[in-house]
């Protein structure tokens, strides 16, 4: 699993690039829903920042709730991490499949044509 900074810099990443993606298209074609872009550049903002917040999280246990040597502490924590890690990555691939959904209404076809060369 990769850390917590690792997991806020490719939400940036993805993020920048479904914005670069449609403000592109907006820029360089006059028939581009301009209402349409921006309201998708603020959900892309919005999901930027609900998914980065999401990363920073707790395990609400601390060692001394477990008997033993800390194995078992260790493995409800990685189980945790693993269920809210898979949480996050399911909430922010539906969201991001909600927002190219829309960018692909926002851009005529002749539009993404030309844009997929």
């Amino acid at each position: 699993m990769a850390n917590r900074r690792q997991i806020k810099k490719r939400i940036s990443q993805v993020c920048g690039e479904l914005a670069s993606d449609i403000l592109i298209a907006s820029y360089y074609f006059d028939n581009v829903d301009r209402d349409k872009v921006e309201e998708i550049v603020n959900d892309i903002a919005v999901l930027q920042e609900d998914s980065r917040a999401k990363v920073s999280f707790g395990f609400d246990k601390t060692l001394k709730d477990f008997e033993g040597d800390g194995a078992a502490y260790r493995k409800a924590r990685h189980a945790y991490n693993k269920a809210a890690f898979g949480r996050l990555r399911e909430q922010f691939g539906e969201r991001a499949l909600a927002i190219v959904k829309a960018m692909n209404e926002a851009v005529p076809a002749e539009v993404r044509k030309a844009l997929s060369k």
